[in-house]
């Protein structure tokens, strides 16, 4: 088991992650591994990176964070001791030795292979106990001579016919010699003590194994006959009764063991192991990797404290943009740019939102501030995240600092801010070969107004004529989305940063909000914005204005 997974912070962006949420992420992650030792910062990510990230990280030689799926604590985040085992082939007695040593009512037990072969607890103990009472007979589950032997501490001294179990019913000899030997049948195993003459009788009768308790010596001719009829003879240091008590314990562990019992994965979510551990009659479950190999065990003690995975969020602070199982997780900073959303925690946490263009530019900033070194990759990324955020600093939102930070981390990264802009429109203006369905999901963000559900994405074209061709599928698009997803509106954003003044907006769903909130007409499922529009300075504001004037009205 992993323990190190308790020391991982992941530093990670919204849902269908754009460049400057994946470049903030591992630049962040970068700052805080320098400046705290307490814990590993792993950036990641929360979805497909886009074609424009995928030509950022590969241009300043910058490998893809991880992908996260969910922050539900899973069962890699528990820290387990060592797993306790007991091996299928081990007899009882090591069995009851290993749970009084570690203290264990239970425990898995595993194949020559280390393979989980089922689960042992102190009632299968009992149980076997119980059903030993009378025991007399090894015809239904004969008795490995190895195991009896290591049981009993004792020693074979004959084996003729090499015999690797007992078998037969098992008798006493503590009655006089013609009682017993009417008694005995060939095929039966006889305890007894240092009846020499009863020995060689027994032997003489056909019976399969003599155990000879006490140490008491054997005496040749007993040895000899042995030999020549084929007897087993074993010798025990225990007394008669004690013998016949280790005689019980001699069966193997598989032999009393429950075959089914509930096993978990590394990557199993906690909810659902306690479910497993409420269910199972051990109250336990077993860790186990794909080839079924034993590494961990879970019982309800290593529930009792709760397990959160650690996260830092990055240009967001809204549930619906959020990784899934956000509200599992322990949000530990959160470094954003956009409106205070609807995240909450369940500690005071460090929140840096700063209204500047890019979370880029605030993750820049932090660093520059505590003078930490920058190398020229992670400012090649960051300068990418502002600039991809500012439509290369030209949007509404873009400031000063904005234009500042990109001019100092173009220095560092050796590269012409105007040149590397232009590279980096290039690379995120391609649409042709993208079906609708990718082009509005490349950069979709949800947002709740005044008990409102939208969907707004955004897009960038060279050439408006591409969106001419293609308006209707992207209508059509917009509405299966607005109808599956439950949104009230659905709206794609499209920007020409060269030659447009303007935004082209196509719309599905209440289309009023945006008529009130922008003073144009809806015709068609579309319409014209008279500038360019930042969709969380400009676009969202301008709806929530208008829905709050709604509701006063």
């Amino acid at each position: 088991m992993n323990t190190d997974n308790t020391k991982i912070v992941y530093v990670i962006g919204h849902k269908n992650p754009d460049t400057d949420s994946v470049c903030s992420a591992i630049g962040y992650a970068h700052f805080k591994n320098v400046t705290d030792r307490r814990f590993l910062f792993t950036p990641a990510r929360a979805g497909k990176i886009n074609e424009e990230t995928s030509f950022v990280l590969k241009r300043f030689h910058v490998p893809v964070p991880q992908e996260i799926e969910s922050l539900a604590p899973t069962v890699s985040d528990l820290t387990l001791k060592r797993p306790i085992s007991a091996k299928a082939r081990d007899s009882v007695q090591v069995l009851m030795n290993l749970m009084k040593e570690k203290s264990v009512r239970s425990l898995p037990v595993v194949d020559e292979n280390d393979r989980l072969a089922g689960m042992v607890g102190l009632k299968d103990v009992a149980m076997h106990y119980m059903d030993s009472v009378g025991f007399t007979d090894l015809s239904q589950a004969p008795i490995d001579l190895n195991i009896l032997v290591r049981t009993l501490e004792g020693r074979v001294v004959s084996n003729p016919k090499r015999l690797e179990s007992l078998n037969g019913k098992i008798h006493i000899a503590s009655m006089q010699k013609g009682t017993i030997l009417n008694r005995v049948r060939p095929g039966d195993v006889v305890i007894i003590g240092d009846q020499h003459d009863i020995q060689f009788e027994l032997i003489r009768a056909g019976c399969s194994a003599l155990i000879v308790v006490n140490n008491t010596q054997i005496v040749g001719d007993v040895i000899a006959e042995a030999e020549k009829q084929g007897v087993l003879l074993i010798s025990s240091p225990h007394h008669t009764f004690s013998t016949v008590q280790l005689m019980t314990l001699s069966v193997p562990v598989e032999s009393i063991m429950q075959r089914k019992n509930p096993t978990v994965g590394l990557y199993t979510p906690i909810s659902s192991l306690r479910i497993k551990v409420v269910e199972s009659e051990y109250r336990s479950a077993v860790v186990v990797d794909s080839d079924n190999r034993l590494i961990g065990f879970v019982t309800r003690t290593d529930l009792l404290t709760p397990v959160r995975k650690r996260a830092i969020l990055v240009d967001h602070n809204e549930v619906s943009q959020a990784v899934d199982s956000i509200e599992e997780a322990e949000i530990v900073e959160i470094i954003d740019h956009h409106r205070v959303g609807d995240i909450s925690t369940i500690a005071p946490i460090f929140v840096y939102n700063d209204p500047v263009g890019s979370t880029c530019t605030v993750v820049a900033g932090v660093m520059f501030l505590h003078q930490v070194n920058v190398p020229a990759e992670i400012a090649g990324l960051l300068l990418s995240g502002i600039l991809s955020d500012t439509l290369i600093l030209t949007l509404s939102t873009t400031t000063a600092r904005d234009h500042e930070v990109a001019e100092k981390l173009a220095e560092i990264a050796g590269v012409s801010l105007i040149e590397y802009g232009k590279e980096l429109l290039q690379a995120s203006i391609n649409i042709e070969g993208k079906t609708a369905a990718e082009l509005i999901a490349a950069d979709f963000k949800e947002f709740m107004i005044g008990g409102k559900k939208l969907g707004v994405s955004q897009m960038m074209v060279l050439d408006c004529k591409d969106i001419d061709l293609r308006e209707q599928g992207l209508l059509e698009e917009l509405e299966r989305l607005r109808v599956s997803g439950g949104y009230d509106l659905t709206v794609l954003l499209v920007t020409n940063p060269i030659s447009s003044s303007h935004e082209r907006v196509l719309v599905k769903g209440e289309a009023w909000m945006i008529e009130k909130a922008f003073d144009v007409k809806v015709e068609d499922g579309t319409c014209i914005l008279p500038r360019v529009m930042s969709r969380k300075k400009d676009f969202i504001p301008g709806l929530c204005q208008a829905m709050s004037m709604s509701r006063t009205g």
